[in-house]
């Protein structure tokens, strides 16, 4: 039999009946593994029967369609974690990348702080970026971080940096309110923040998302590299509590003028409450809103389990309040005043400044005192919303400064910025030039009415022109007839050139109409004007500031008096004098009356402005009252109303606490020979017995002095 060809190919059957199949290795694919089949209807589907193929009944394994799912779900669910995770990471990378080092937590760049005090070291107030020495969280008294966890984050020592739980909180509440009224930050988070905003990386207003993610993940490292008590111990030293102070040291020195290891619960709570809004709850600008907001705190506190009770709280607070305290918040405007000057003392600097200044605290206390009594009483009937007070001593020391009626409104100083027309009160140097000029107290002058050129200068309405009186009289009971005679006489250029010798500085008129106080000047220079009065005829200038010193105690700059100049001779110092006396006396002063020998000048502008201007041997004051928009007070509203009494209610408690001695006159000083006048029992200059040679002695007709005057303005 022939051989068969060998077969090159098995048969079906023969590859049926061939052993078992040869395993072949597997190969692990991570592609397969996270790339799964969309569809899962394979998992079901039955194998075809191959042809001429036996199949054997295996038992059939339960739930295996449901082991199958739920490894398919559980590689599913994987694979989503391993992509979210590399996103995640990506994430943080990508918004890390630009973070500042967390080692300059420590390092702070600021303006130099400046701490302003009064004569007897009470802190007046405080400037710049004020930080003291770090202050360690052991040393604080437990109530003090307390506080601030109450109110700002109650979980601090459970979270991990962000307060998951309080996130769905706060969105609750806002969602529940229609508005934002709760935040879920945490302290770890505002440090965050803070830190990003010194560093320059975000304004305080930007409120993108990149600040959000990066606050987070930068409150997230911090909760890794520092401890809970390390966290809260830079939070306590940076963060910002307003009026420019951060950190608790320099927040309790700021508003209650002790170290923070001395801190009670409420005045921890106070500080605490000054995080959501620090000018807004400030216990100085605000002091009603502070204490409300200071109970919310004192009540998170308890509900926490800080404190046992508000009540206790509150009991120990008054119990600790010393009613001898001078809270002097409205010298505020003398520290804003005080502060503008000190670069042109020492010029720029780059270091920490203590200033002592000339302000008294009992004198500063007195002017708030009258000027709110003033104001409440008077200021409605009158129409008038506004008031400034300078005190000063003869030598040029502002001892008590009143800016207006509310600092935390409008910090706009009154006293030393607001340009006023001071009307009567101006006339003290129209009556210095008369004398000057050859004039006498005694010497008499028409009051009859006149007018120039249109111009007709009225006498107050209640007087009534008697056809002469003597210069004192006339100053006694301002008639501005008599002064515009005297300006028509001298000139408005020697009228200009003496105010300007006793310190008038702003720009002023040459026109006869400066003699009724067109001028407009502010009250601080008024009051250093007339303290030449008060100084012997030696010219004034006003000063603030005793010394300046660093930190460590080195001298800047220190107040020297200077060489005396006289600007008002003897003779006709006492003659002004005189005559201001009696304005007081019996004049239009008459309601700045005190108990010792007082002169002084009202002056008022058409009812939008008055004036009393008053000083003993020891003193000099200015009060000025009106409305910022120049709208009128009510008619009659002079200097001898609101600005007299304030000056007497002012004076009243200083003077006893200090009463002036000497006199207001020269002894010894004789007057030119000419002149011989004595006092009548109201201490007003009468005329002399002795002729006199100046040449408005004899009484002039209106008509003749009209023309005098148009030749005058015509020089």
């Amino acid at each position: 039999m022939a051989d068969r060809p060998p077969k090159l190919y098995a048969s079906d059957k023969t590859r049926a009946r061939s052993s078992k199949p040869k395993k072949q290795k597997s190969s692990f694919s991570w592609l397969k593994f996270f790339m799964p089949k969309i569809s899962l209807g394979w998992l079901f589907e039955k194998k075809k029967k191959s042809a001429g193929q036996k199949t054997e009944k295996k038992p059939k394994r339960r739930s295996s369609g449901k082991t199958t799912i739920r490894w398919m779900l559980f590689k599913l669910f994987l694979t989503l974690g391993v992509w979210m995770m590399c996103f995640g990471i990506l994430t943080v990378m990508w918004f890390s990348y630009d973070l500042p080092d967390t080692d300059q937590l420590m390092v702070s760049s600021r303006k130099p702080g400046v701490t302003i005090q009064a004569r007897d070291g009470t802190v007046i107030g405080t400037y710049g970026d004020l930080f003291e020495e770090m202050v360690k969280l052991n040393e604080l008294p437990p109530h003090v971080p307390q506080a601030l966890m109450s109110i700002e984050d109650r979980r601090f020592y459970s979270h991990f940096g962000v307060d998951v739980i309080g996130l769905v909180r706060a969105a609750y509440t806002n969602y529940k309110a229609g508005r934002v009224v709760q935040g879920g930050s945490t302290v770890t988070q505002q440090l965050a923040k803070n830190f990003l905003q010194n560093q320059g990386k975000y304004s305080i207003q930007d409120k993108s998302l990149r600040r959000k993610i990066q606050e987070v993940i930068l409150a997230i490292w911090l909760e890794m590299k520092f401890t809970k008590e390390q966290i809260m111990t830079m939070y306590l030293n940076r963060v910002y509590f307003g009026a420019g102070t951060f950190g608790i040291e320099a927040a309790s020195q700021k508003y209650y003028h002790k170290p923070a290891k001395y801190l009670t619960v409420y005045e921890a709570a106070v500080i605490a409450g000054l995080l959501k809004a620090p000018s807004r709850y400030s216990p100085t600008s605000n002091p009603t809103r502070s204490h409300e907001r200071a109970m919310v705190v004192l009540t998170q506190m308890h509900e926490a389990g800080y404190i046992p009770s508000i009540q206790q709280v509150l009991q120990q607070k008054h119990d600790e309040i010393d009613e001898d305290r001078i809270d002097i918040k409205s010298g505020n405007f003398f520290g804003d005043w005080i502060y503008d000057q000190i670069p042109n003392l020492i010029g720029s600097y780059d270091e920490d400044l203590v200033v002592v200044t000339t302000l008294d605290p009992f004198m500063q206390k007195q002017a708030e005192v009258a000027t709110q009594i003033k104001m409440e009483e008077l200021g409605k009937k009158y129409k008038t919303s506004e008031i400034s007070l300078v005190a000063m001593s003869p030598n040029g020391a502002v001892r008590a400064m009143i800016g207006g009626t509310h600092y935390g409104k409008s910090q706009y100083n009154r006293a030393t910025q607001a340009l006023r027309q001071p009307g009567s009160s101006f006339k003290p140097f129209v009556y210095l030039a008369g004398l000057e000029s050859g004039m006498a107290p005694y010497t008499m002058i028409s009051d009859e009415p006149f007018s120039l050129g249109g111009w007709a200068p009225k006498n107050f309405r209640t007087y009534h022109a008697v056809g002469e009186i003597s210069m004192a009289e006339a100053l006694k009971k301002s008639v501005n007839t008599v002064t515009t005679r005297i300006a028509a006489h001298v000139g408005g250029p020697k009228i200009s050139s003496v105010a300007r010798r006793l310190g008038i500085t702003s720009e002023m008129i040459t026109d006869l109409s400066i003699c009724l106080g067109t001028t407009e000047v502010t009250l601080l220079e008024l009051v250093a004007a007339y303290a030449s009065f008060a100084n012997k005829g030696n010219f004034v200038s006003s000063y603030g500031i005793l010394e300046i010193r660093n930190k460590k105690g080195d001298i800047l700059y220190q107040h020297q008096d200077p060489d005396p100049i006289q600007v008002i001779k003897p003779h006709y110092l006492n003659q002004m004098n005189q005559m201001m006396l009696g304005v007081v006396e019996s004049g239009t002063g008459r309601g700045a009356k005190t108990d010792f020998p007082t002169a002084g000048k009202t002056g008022s502008n058409a009812d939008k402005d008055a004036w009393f201007i008053g000083f003993t041997t020891n003193l000099v004051v200015g009060v000025w009252t009106g409305n910022d928009n120049n709208a009128p007070m009510i008619k009659n509203s002079t200097g001898g109303r609101i600005p007299a009494q304030t000056f007497a209610l002012f004076m009243k408690p200083v003077l006893a606490a200090n009463p002036p001695a000497g006199s207001l006159l020269i002894a010894g000083v004789q007057a030119p020979s000419s002149q011989s006048f004595e006092d009548d029992d109201e201490g007003i200059i009468q005329e002399s017995k002795v002729e006199s040679t100046v040449i408005m002695n004899d009484p002039i007709d209106s008509a003749s002095f009209d023309k005098m005057m148009e030749e005058a303005a015509s020089e």
